[in-house]
């Protein structure tokens, strides 16, 4: 039995890390191979690093929020092509959209091609 605890003691136990491994481009094609959005999202749960690369690599984002946390999801989602704020029509006790947020997502998303404000509340909106 002691060689056997000898020959474990002398074994080197080789231990690679895939953060160590995996480029920022080899996760990316990993994330666009997943297929289901739910996947997608779990992706970024294992590390900062990932979730800054699905953070980067995020296509659409629905969200109710006000020109500070607007800021934020722009600076975090930088390639978002899509935006969504619709509202749902029982939810009257949000705000809506301003003139403010407006303002912030104009200047601050410079990659977003579509913008969902359906059953929004907001002055803007009426002509």
């Amino acid at each position: 039995m002691a060689s056997d605890d000898s020959h474990l003691q002398n074994d080197v136990v080789s231990v690679h890390c895939i953060n160590d491994s995996l480029g920022d481009d080899e996760l990316r094609a990993v994330l666009s191979r997943l297929g289901d959005d739910k996947d997608k999202e779990v992706f970024g749960l294992v590390c900062k690093r990932w979730l800054r690369i699905q953070s980067t690599e995020r296509k659409k984002l629905c969200a109710r929020a006000g020109p500070h946390m607007l800021r934020k999801i722009a600076a975090r989602f930088t390639r978002l092509h899509e935006l969504d704020l619709s509202q749902s029509v029982s939810r009257s006790f949000y705000p809506g959209v301003t003139d403010s947020d407006l303002s912030v997502i104009a200047t601050a998303f410079s990659c977003l091609r579509i913008l969902n404000l359906q059953n929004c509340k907001g002055s803007f909106l009426y002509f």
